[in-house]
């Protein structure tokens, strides 16, 4: 087979795959740790590497499919497994194993850092309800220099 065989491309791009979907998953371990720290400063750099990492996922992916459909097969997971059965080695049927692992993997993360973020927004939405209530029952907690103002404008303990 040449290296210009569409097969042997298609082996070849499936490490580069399976590189891509092991990095994604890095990425977004390092989400998830940043989420439960409430490093925001740390979420909003990891949200640059996480968006490349998905475009490198989704690029290799769309190779692989339109691979499987120029061989006559769907491009879907049955597909790639009846593809491997016919052009690959067992190399190449434990490398799309591990893909398979991997997108399982992110998909459990994906899950969990889903309830990080609804986690650290209800708790923003709960600090904020609070302040409003506040600020509506009590009169504005701040003037208009931004200086704290006393929220009871009652008499003193100490007044008869």
């Amino acid at each position: 087979m040449s290296p210009a065989d569409p097969a042997q491309t298609l082996l070849a791009r499936l490490k580069l795959e399976l590189a891509a979907w092991q990095a994604l998953v890095d990425v977004m371990q390092e989400e998830e740790q940043a989420l439960v720290d409430g490093d925001t400063d740390r979420l909003a750099r990891i949200s640059t590497a996480k968006l490349t990492q998905l475009q490198s996922v989704s690029d290799y992916a769309q190779i692989r499919h339109a691979g499987l459909q120029a061989a006559g097969l769907p491009f879907d997971h049955a597909g790639m497994t009846a593809w491997l059965g016919q052009v690959g080695q067992a190399e190449h049927s434990a490398q799309w194993q591990q893909l398979r692992a991997l997108e399982t993997t992110a998909r459990a993360l994906n899950q969990r850092i889903g309830a990080l973020i609804e986690l650290r927004l209800n708790s923003t939405r709960q600090a904020l309800n609070v302040l409003l209530h506040s600020a509506t029952s009590h009169g504005s907690l701040y003037d208009q220099e931004g200086l704290t103002v006393a929220a009871h404008k009652g008499k003193p303990l100490t007044a008869a």
